[in-house]
């Protein structure tokens, strides 16, 4: 299958990273060609490594495959968010309601800061 807009994030990211196809082959064990077979053909690999692109990347496998928009973030910026994300996952109802409490005291510290 096909998916021209998973070649172009693959790429994207990659070149973000400031690594080589050989550089990214050797990280996901795959080889140079693989990597070119995605970004140019829009070859989409088998579950385990999409996974691996995923979690290396940290971005989503939907972002990957087109399905999730992340214009307008740098893959530092996803990096955070998908940290955040995955660790709010692990939290309880009660440790949720901490973060939440926290979170908001951080931001309107920041918010009314720059208003002032």
């Amino acid at each position: 299958m096909a998916n021209r807009t998973f070649g172009n994030r693959v790429k994207k990211l990659r070149m973000g990273k400031g690594l080589s196809m050989d550089k990214l082959a050797s990280i996901l064990g795959v080889t140079k060609s693989r990597i070119s077979m995605w970004e140019n053909n829009g070859v989409v690999p088998r579950d385990e490594v999409l996974l691996q692109l995923s979690n290396y990347f940290g971005v989503s496998t939907d972002y990957l495959l087109g399905n999730d928009s992340m214009e307008g973030q740098t893959p530092e910026e996803s990096d955070t968010l998908h940290f955040l994300q995955r660790n709010l996952k692990e939290l309880n109802e009660e440790q949720l309601e901490k973060a939440k409490a926290i979170l908001s005291n951080v931001f309107d510290d920041i918010f009314n800061d720059e208003e002032e």
